[in-house]
């Protein structure tokens, strides 16, 4: 049984577009957020898996540096205020 090519192209060309139009179902919302929500998690273990953390000592160093400097801009701003509060008090007294 010897059918031409024409036909047989004819005949495969609708089982063809039968096949493309079948599409996989779209998942559901959730499925589909929480499927994002777990590559997310997986990827951010996975680059933080490459960061290089800096060693203790140094960030307690760090911090300690940190915590004297607001110590003492804390105490230049409280002198300043209670100056500048004494000079007017003084001069308010003057005037009145």
């Amino acid at each position: 049984m010897n059918i031409p090519e024409e036909q047989l192209a004819e005949t495969s060309a609708p089982a063809e577009k039968k096949a493309k139009s079948k599409t996989p179902k779209k998942e559901n919302f959730f499925v589909r957020v929480w499927k994002k929500l777990v590559k997310f998690c997986k990827d951010t273990a996975g680059e933080l898996k490459k960061v290089v953390w800096t060693p203790k000592a140094e960030v307690f160093k760090s911090f300690k540096l940190v915590v004297v400097t607001v110590v003492a801009v804390g105490l230049a701003i409280a002198i300043v205020d209670l100056t500048s509060s004494f000079i007017i008090n003084a001069i308010a007294g003057l005037i009145g």
